[in-house]
């Protein structure tokens, strides 16, 4: 099985993620507006995909993810 199938399922059914809410989300370090913008399904999956502590792992390793901390600015990428 494809270790990035639920973060990608994730970002190609949700193309309507709030720009403002990630950018918000980065800076202040809250996700709860990030989180509240997904719809019901989404917020379920992403709820449960965090709480994967191996699925997290695998993701934070992504080409995806690593892209995702190098535009914000994280160390890891």
């Amino acid at each position: 099985m494809n270790q990035n199938k639920p973060l990608n399922d994730l970002l190609k059914n949700n193309g309507k993620i709030d720009k403002k809410a990630v950018e918000n989300a980065v800076k202040t370090g809250n996700t709860d507006s990030l989180v509240n913008s997904l719809s019901a399904e989404d917020k379920q999956k992403l709820l449960k995909l965090m709480s994967d502590k191996q699925a997290m792992s695998d993701i934070l390793k992504s080409p995806q993810a690593q892209a995702l901390l190098k535009l914000f600015g994280g160390k890891n990428g």
